[in-house]
């Protein structure tokens, strides 16, 4: 998929797959840590506490997905444009 021919509503999704792929990447290294210390250390951790900790991530509001927007524009290179009133 070229980056330059994906509609925004193709973008989002392709974003929200990156986001869920690395939270899945990270609970697996967690998990992971969490073997090796039960095997190397012998403590008993409270692995569900750890993994469910970040699920209470609360929906953007519009101000702040305009300023996601904005760092993303200019990350990518794109202009700041204003709108004439």
């Amino acid at each position: 998929m070229d980056f330059w021919q994906i509609t925004p509503y193709e973008l989002n999704v392709a974003a929200k797959g990156f986001a869920k792929r690395k939270e899945t990447e990270q609970k697996q290294s967690i998990y992971q840590a969490y073997l090796i210390s039960r095997w190397v250390w012998q403590k008993k951790i409270n692995i569900k506490k750890i993994l469910n900790a970040d699920e209470k991530k609360e929906p953007m509001t519009d101000e702040q997905m305009l300023e996601r927007v904005k760092a993303l524009n200019v990350a990518l290179g794109g202009e700041a444009k204003e709108k004439a009133k």
